[in-house]
């Protein structure tokens, strides 16, 4: 979660879902972890992924400086009070899903947040760029380097690619339609 709760996450400038979708595919680039859905919240994000090695602590930790840094910097130049670091002092919390049950589950729980927290009345409706199931049809998301703190090293563009976890993939027969119905 964000530093007491605050909606830096939200959508209060139209740079914020920019500076998500980038920080989220360069971290995805430098680790190759699986990347299968992500909903961002005002204070917070679930992001369901598969690691593919001992990779998943360095892709959140990219993930979460990166959108820190640049959340910062944009705070500070449109002259709001930024603070010290965005995420609270807690850790991230991991949950390995071990069955097609549970990950299906979890996908739906994660889908669905928005709508729970009474925010929107459907998924569709939470502000920003998708990053669902509806995706996993090669649906890659193209991002822009947003125009402040990445640096001239990284890429223009980068995309995101997501794709459905490998339990469910295997469970449904490599059947993608299928398995977003």
């Amino acid at each position: 979660r964000t530093t007491l709760r605050k909606a830096f996450l939200g959508p209060w400038n139209p740079m914020v879902d920019q500076i998500w979708l980038y920080a989220l595919a360069d971290a995805q680039r430098n680790t190759g972890v699986a990347v299968h859905l992500s909903t961002r919240m005002p204070n917070h994000h679930h992001t369901i992924v598969t690691p593919s090695d001992d990779n998943l602590p360095e892709f959140v930790r990219r993930l979460h400086r990166d959108v820190s840094c640049a959340i910062h910097k944009l705070l500070c130049e449109e002259r709001y009070d930024a603070p010290g670091q965005l995420w609270d002092d807690r850790n991230p919390h991991y949950l390995r899903l071990m069955d097609e049950a549970a990950q299906m589950s979890h996908l739906g729980y994660a889908h669905l947040n928005a709508v729970a927290a009474g925010r929107v009345e459907r998924p569709g409706h939470l502000p920003g760029v998708a990053l669902d199931f509806h995706r996993w049809k090669g649906g890659a998301v193209e991002v822009a380097k947003p125009p402040l703190y990445f640096g001239k090293r990284r890429p223009k563009t980068l995309r995101l690619e997501l794709s459905p976890p490998p339990l469910l993939y295997r469970a449904f027969e490599g059947d993608v339609q299928r398995l977003i119905h």
